[in-house]
């Protein structure tokens, strides 16, 4: 019985981190069609929460207790057809199972697949979420593609690196053969960091795209980016760098910049060195501190906020006189939200102030409360925004 036991909690426990093998798969299978209970039960551990709260009661009361609780919760109970009863082991898969859990969460923060949710001792928010993490796929010309949050090796291929979440391409230059594109892409509650083959190193947020080929050309360095990345572009006077984004040209020889292009406005904003910018047939020369926009056509410029423009690349969230709507939509990208407003909320209300990136979105709800009058909820993967 007991043998029996401790082979389906240990079937049923690497079912749970999706580790199964064809053979026991079946045998999981066959075990949840001995009947009802066997099917709940297994259904019971597949949620989270679920698994701490029945195991933490079977790991303090004894194996009677266990099988009244559960009984309460399944009804009736059944003799298995293999011949063993069910009310005897099934308290020994549940004790088993304990150890399980255990195992099952630390497997939970090496998974991109686990929940972002962390538990929080609060009567307004159901659930607290961790900040954005390094979360990227990388597409290569071929069309394969690499989780790089997951991927365990250091070499992706002969010219391609990746060391401490890092994307490295071996330097380079292409010497005439059809160039070979890659595209990063950075998914909601992600960022990454890559050095691309001429040395230039680019920082991209969440919810963006950056296709690069994997050498440059003698002629010009070009990428096209969506969303939102800063660059400190490798010095090169013979080969000026080029950041295409929605029909803007953002031109450089070497220097430090952003470029965000959430809202089909394309922000670019000169940290330092030079850059020219163009649509069509204008162009506007950028000096250090300033930014442009563009949009359907126009082009401007003007003095730039740089606290405020490249906070995400310095870990902070900085609103000065932001609107709410903008102002989640940012928290959204970073800690992969869905936003609900209640229908009393005006979403031109103006917020100003600034905390770290790199915490548990309660903190930076706090902050915001102290601010405003709107006061938040988290559930699940939902915020929601009501007035005080």
């Amino acid at each position: 019985m007991e043998s029996k036991a401790f082979i389906i909690a240990e079937i049923i426990k690497k079912s749970l981190v999706e580790e199964l093998t064809k053979e026991e798969s079946a045998v999981l299978e066959d075990w949840k069609n001995l009947n009802h209970e066997n099917k709940k039960l297994y259904d019971s551990f597949k949620q989270s929460q679920t698994i701490k709260n029945d195991l933490d009661m079977l790991n303090h009361i004894d194996t009677n207790q266990a099988w009244t609780n559960l009984e309460k919760k399944q009804g009736h109970v059944k003799k298995v057809n293999s011949g063993f009863n069910f009310k005897i082991w099934i308290p020994l898969v549940a004790s088993c199972l304990v150890l399980c859990f255990y195992f099952f969460n630390s497997y939970q923060k090496k998974s991109l697949k686990n929940t972002k949710f962390i538990a929080i001792q609060s009567s307004k928010h159901k659930n607290d979420i961790k900040p954005a993490s390094t979360n990227a796929v990388l597409v290569l010309d071929d069309g394969e593609s690499f989780d790089l949050s997951s991927i365990n090796r250091e070499n992706i291929s002969s010219n391609i690196k990746l060391a401490d979440d890092e994307l490295k391409y071996v330097k380079g230059i292409n010497e005439g053969s059809e160039p070979k594109y890659n595209t990063l892409i950075v998914p909601k509650g992600g960022y990454y960091k890559i050095e691309l083959s001429d040395g230039t190193k680019v920082w991209v947020n969440a919810m963006s795209k950056l296709k690069f080929p994997e050498f440059f050309t003698q002629g010009e360095r070009r990428v096209q980016l969506d969303g939102e990345a800063y660059f400190e572009v490798a010095k090169d006077p013979t080969r000026p760098f080029i950041v295409h984004a929605n029909k803007t040209d953002i031109k450089v020889l070497g220097t430090h910049f952003n470029v965000n292009v959430y809202d089909n406005k394309v922000r670019t904003t000169l940290e330092e060195g030079k850059v020219e910018v163009s649509v069509d047939d204008r162009s506007i020369l950028l000096q250090p501190g300033e930014f442009s926009e563009s949009a359907e056509g126009m082009l401007n410029k003007g003095i730039a906020n740089l606290e405020k423009d490249l906070a995400w690349h310095n870990n902070e969230f900085y609103f000065k006189k932001d609107n709410i709507q903008s102002i989640v939509n940012q928290l959204s990208n970073w800690y992969d939200l869905e936003i609900k407003f209640d229908k009393n909320v005006k979403r031109n209300k103006i917020i100003t102030g600034s905390i770290d990136r790199n915490v548990p979105l309660s903190q930076v709800l706090e902050m915001l409360e102290y601010v405003s009058d709107l006061k938040f909820k988290i559930s699940d993967n939902q915020l929601i925004i009501e007035n005080k």
